[in-house]
């Protein structure tokens, strides 16, 4: 177990994580469903665009 506030090293360590804002769980599931738009949005109060690490991308043609 790891607290992290760096989104993009939580994101490719973990394999599960929890978003939490004021004490209370917004979001828990894998990074891909944890960092997206909307919890980012409830958690941290701003807009986000997600761009995929390149590195961590299962299936991704540059994968290999």
């Amino acid at each position: 177990m790891a607290v992290l506030h760096d989104l993009n090293q939580a994101a490719r360590y973990a394999d599960h994580l929890v978003a939490i804002r004021d004490g209370r769980i917004v979001a828990q599931s894998a990074p891909g469903e944890v960092v997206t738009a909307e919890p980012v949005r409830a958690v941290s109060g701003l807009e986000a665009v997600i761009v995929p690490d390149p590195v961590v991308v299962p299936g991704a043609p540059w994968a290999g």
